[in-house]
């Protein structure tokens, strides 16, 4: 018997390359595949005004009921139409009929808390701290021997990281890119400036024991299940850095490069260290993240790496996004499209048949438009 796997994204224009792909390939796994938004949820009803994939006319405009399988690709931000959906998602999460192949990061201030208590990932934790006035980066940033990151405390669609640092006297630089940097000279400047973060952003704390020649490579480790339930790690990559940037941290301008080119331009003894702390954090981190954001089954976790071999767990992606992974792997586009669809074959080969009476208390959606 053939399953719904419906993926769900903020607009059908998200991903839809590779959304196309995995439709191609999902009759093979007895799936067929929609795509819908929250919003295309019609109220008062179980019914989804989507669109539906067949081989002979691609994804076309249809009407279908709640997909069995959702695959959960919504990247909130901080607008109107996030707002309207988030509620709705929160609904289809509970809808009896329905199982998610994953679930998402309400708070990564929270989730670092919790990291926190494990303590083989200490080391490699940075102070964090919720940004609830200008004063709180503005002292961190001051504090001496380190530097300060801004990230959104939920993964967002386009969302901006800010690395910040005090020169000691009274200026402030902020990155906003590899090639972005500004600079305030007096704290009301960057007062204002961060004003429209408080509530929505949490800072990092980053210790270094030399500031001055202090550089930052960003690592990124792709982890997915596969239909035994069992993790592995996809690839990992580095980006280059950028030239006369005040970090060697990357944002999307940068080229990703290949973890070994990047290993080949360590000193060795930096190189060994390296290597332990990674295998340190994948012998830990997939078991906390099955006990705590299940059900997960893909993850992406971003370290920083100093020049002085220190590294830290900077973030966690329970929605990684797929271009660096595919730039830096373009091979492995097919792999990861099996995978998805192996676990999703595997989620509905699994599935417990949910009692007549928890159905009954399960209610509708209110009006969303």
């Amino acid at each position: 018997m053939t399953s719904t796997l419906g993926i769900v994204t903020l607009s059908p224009q998200y991903e839809e390359i590779f959304t196309r792909q995995l439709a191609k390939a999902a009759p093979a796994y007895r799936l067929k595949v929609v795509r819908f938004t929250p919003l295309d949820l019609k109220p008062a009803s179980n019914l989804i005004q989507g669109q539906i994939y067949t081989s002979s006319k691609g994804f076309t405009d249809a009407e279908f009921p709640i997909p069995d399988l959702i695959y959960d690709r919504c990247l909130y931000q901080h607008d109107a139409q996030s707002k309207k959906a988030k509620p709705i998602m929160e609904w289809l999460k509970k809808y009896p009929k329905t199982d998610f192949l994953n679930t998402g990061i309400s708070n990564k201030m929270v989730l670092y808390e919790q990291l926190r208590l494990l303590p083989s990932l200490q080391p490699y934790l940075p102070v964090c701290s919720l940004l609830k006035e200008p004063s709180d980066l503005i002292n961190l940033a001051r504090k001496g021997g380190g530097y300060c990151k801004m990230q959104p405390l939920s993964q967002q669609h386009g969302a901006s990281t800010y690395f910040i640092s005090f020169d000691g006297t009274s200026t402030f630089t902020v990155q906003l890119s590899p090639k972005q940097i500004i600079t305030f000279s007096r704290a009301s400047e960057m007062e204002r400036w961060c004003k429209k973060y408080i509530g929505r952003y949490f800072l990092q704390f980053f210790n270094t024991s030399n500031q001055k020649k202090f550089f930052i490579n960003e690592i990124r480790i792709f982890l997915m299940k596969d239909s035994k339930n069992q993790w592995n790690r996809m690839g990992i990559h580095t980006k280059s850095p950028a030239e006369n940037s005040l970090f060697n941290l990357t944002q999307k301008s940068a080229a990703v490069i290949s973890f070994e080119h990047y290993l080949n331009t360590l000193q060795s003894h930096i190189k060994e260290l390296l290597l332990d702390d990674i295998e340190s954090i994948q012998a830990s981190l997939p078991a906390f993240i099955d006990k705590t954001l299940s059900p997960c089954f893909e993850f992406a976790v971003d370290l920083l790496h100093t020049s002085e071999g220190r590294l830290f767990i900077s973030n966690i992606k329970s929605k990684p996004g797929r271009s660096a992974f595919l730039k830096a792997f373009p091979e492995k586009e097919n792999q990861l499209v099996r995978t998805i669809l192996e676990h999703a074959h595997s989620m509905k080969s699994q599935r417990k048949e949910v009692s007549h009476e928890q159905k009954s208390l399960h209610h509708r959606p209110t009006s969303h438009k």
